[in-house]
């Protein structure tokens, strides 16, 4: 186990979430508190709030974050400092990480996807009118405010980039011009529509596209056809067999929300996830994450949903499933293993 007061998170330092309306500092089920309009950015990324949870990073307490969601946190304590670095090295080199505004953004103001997935919506999202309206106001802005400076842009962790008509707009017509100092572009989706006459419409961003982390859930069709509803099992099979033919893709992830449907098969996914991808170029990794209830369950149905909690009744059933997995590098998850 490593200690966390060693080691200090750049997330809050460098990296900014932007929603419709709310601007987060990380992922919100991590670290939970909204800075504010995300059009409005020049003046929230260094508001009181801002610096104080810069400040619980560097004094050791993370007092703002959810330590049991953060796989980054849930790392330390099994001795992996990904996303880290020590104390020490930061304090001595403070002043490469005083950035006037994030040098890292992620897209989440558009909620459009082609699934409607249980754990993420009751139903089908397409912004269309005032809400699509808002997005590119955003995206306006962030081209305007930021872009210059930016070295780094995911998209997106709301909906589906290859769905969203703003999301897709933007990559099909991505201008390199006005971001001089973009190093990579970080891609999250479903994975559904990444396939091979899709991607030979992205033209110039797709040299940009470095990572990428894809939701599957299930490893198995029938499990699929619960977990990812919307979703067809032999196109994500086949669009993951062509993924991982794309050669400016160095990192991918494979996600799995963890949950009373699916967690039997956390082995099986590991499994395909190796199958696919093992003998390719890419640096591959699967992360197990516990599910949340973002509104779409009520109170009882969650308890069902939520097998990660040390009270459900399948709880140590899927301890030990997922102790079953290989103690590899390429595992990252966020549950509560006991």
């Amino acid at each position: 186990m490593l200690d966390k007061k060693d080691f200090v998170c750049l997330q809050p330092f460098e990296f900014t979430e932007f929603f419709d309306y709310k601007t987060y500092m990380c992922c919100p089920n991590w670290l939970p508190h909204d800075l504010g309009d995300p059009n409005k950015i020049a003046e929230i990324w260094n508001s009181e709030l801002a610096n104080n949870i810069r400040e619980s990073m560097l004094d050791g307490s993370y007092k703002y974050c959810i330590e049991s969601r953060c796989p980054k946190l849930t790392g330390l304590k099994e001795g992996k400092s990904e996303g880290f670095i020590t104390k020490e090295e930061f304090l001595r080199d403070k002043e490469l990480y005083d950035y006037p505004v994030p040098k890292s953004v992620k897209f989440n103001f558009d909620q459009s996807c082609n699934l409607q997935c249980p754990t993420c919506r009751i139903e089908k999202i397409n912004y269309e009118g005032e809400l699509r309206d808002r997005t590119e106001l955003i995206l306006e802005n962030i081209e305007t405010h930021l872009a210059e400076n930016l070295e780094h842009i995911e998209c997106t962790g709301s909906g589906d980039p290859f769905f969203s008509r703003t999301f897709r707009k933007w990559m099909m017509k991505f201008d390199p011009s006005i971001y001089p100092n973009l190093k990579s572009i970080h891609l999250h989706t479903n994975g559904t529509l990444w396939n091979e006459s899709n991607w030979s419409r992205m033209g110039r961003i797709s040299k940009f596209i470095k990572s990428a982390e894809i939701s599957v859930d299930a490893a198995t069709r029938e499990t699929y056809s619960i977990t990812r509803l919307g979703g067809n099992w032999d196109d994500i099979q086949t669009n993951l067999r062509f993924i991982a033919t794309i050669p400016t893709i160095e990192y991918l992830t494979l996600s799995f929300v963890v949950q009373d449907t699916n967690y039997k098969e956390m082995e099986m996914f590991y499994k395909m996830t190796e199958e696919i991808f093992d003998d390719t170029h890419i640096n591959w990794m699967v992360f197990y994450n516990r599910v949340v209830n973002w509104g779409t369950f009520s109170e009882s149905v969650f308890k069902i949903k939520d097998v990660g909690n040390p009270e459900h009744p399948e709880y140590k059933n899927m301890v030990e499933l997922y102790k079953k997995l290989p103690l590899a590098n390429n595992i990252r998850h966020n549950l509560t293993i006991i």
